[in-house]
């Protein structure tokens, strides 16, 4: 019997950039989202270390613990790890989505979502929505 999927969320860093950017095109969107949390959150160390990145050297270092802040205050987020073997995984998928020109962490995310059988990510990018999980709001 095939495994049911997750009712699960994953956020991906345009999701949060969004999210916390006023003046960002998918704001509203992404604000309305986060209003309306009613379901378990996923998201990956690789995801919050490339969030904070893109905070700080976008925005500056007041935004990137403004980013830190923001997701402390969040329901309770599952963050997964990574480690050799989730790494063994992210080489795969490169490989088998090869000129799609992902990102290392796209991949990783995806190794996720598979794996959890995640089938909504809150994102900006509809590169996490390769292998068929429905991306929110999606692309501007």
């Amino acid at each position: 019997m095939a495994k049911k999927p997750s009712a699960e969320i994953f956020l991906d860093t345009g999701i949060f950039v969004a999210w916390l950017v006023g003046a960002d095109r998918q704001h509203d969107a992404a604000a309305e989202l986060f209003a309306g949390l009613d379901r378990p959150l996923t998201t990956s160390l690789a995801v919050f270390a490339e969030t904070y990145s893109l905070f700080l050297h976008r925005f500056g270092e007041d935004a990137a613990r403004s980013f830190r802040s923001a997701f402390a205050a969040l329901p309770p987020v599952r963050l997964c790890p990574l480690d050799a073997a989730h790494h063994r995984l992210v080489e795969r998928k490169l490989d088998k989505l090869r000129g799609i020109k992902l990102t290392y962490v796209d991949a990783s995310s995806l190794v996720v979502v598979a794996e959890r059988r995640i089938e909504t990510v809150w994102g900006t990018d509809s590169d996490l929505g390769a292998e068929g999980a429905s991306v929110i709001p999606g692309p501007p």
